[in-house]
């Protein structure tokens, strides 16, 4: 019994991934395509029944030289959000880049969906597309500035709220151009 007190985060069930992610590119520029692998953490549970909004962002960066620099690189988070309604015990998935709403009778369904691959664009515009070669890195985090003010501070603290994918990284010279 005082093993399973002492368990490592390593062992932890709760977890956020991309899916499946490439880049592609067609005419108005690159696009990570990627599903999110969101397994929620008992306490983000307890929290979408109680009303909290969980805000997931896929966040993309590219790069034009050999490092990753603060300030130069093409930065681009796109959020959605996933809420609980109680009237009508569904769980809705708000994507906020189209303001597109999805509702599901079981939050797994409402997981399965995110699993489907769908294009998150890369900040590259006009005659930077053409330049290059370009490094472009993606990944999926919990969006912990989005909770309520009561409730940032402690997800700072407590390993439930802490969910972040390792960044994932792709260069342009190697993507198709697939646009007409």
């Amino acid at each position: 019994m005082l093993l399973a007190a002492c368990s490592s985060e390593t062992d932890r069930e709760w977890q956020i991934d991309l899916v499946e992610p490439r880049l592609e590119r067609d005419a108005e520029g690159y696009d990570l395509v990627a599903g999110i692998r969101f397994e929620p953490s008992p306490a983000m549970v307890e929290a979408l029944e109680r009303g909290v909004t969980l805000t997931v962002a896929v966040q993309t960066r590219a790069t034009g030289g050999p490092a990753f620099v603060p300030g130069f690189d093409r930065i681009r988070k796109h959020r959605l959000e996933i809420s609980y309604l109680p009237l009508s015990r569904h769980y809705q998935l708000v994507y906020l880049r189209d303001d597109s709403h999805s509702s599901y009778p079981r939050l797994s369904m409402l997981l399965n969906a995110l699993e489907d691959p769908q294009p998150w664009s890369v900040k590259l515009e006009g005659d930077e597309l053409d330049r290059g070669p370009w490094r472009v890195q993606g990944r999926a985090e919990l969006d912990r500035s989005r909770l309520p003010s009561p409730m940032r501070l402690p997800s700072w603290f407590e390993p439930q709220w802490r969910l972040r994918s390792s960044w994932q990284e792709w260069s342009t010279a190697g993507v198709d151009d697939d646009a007409p």
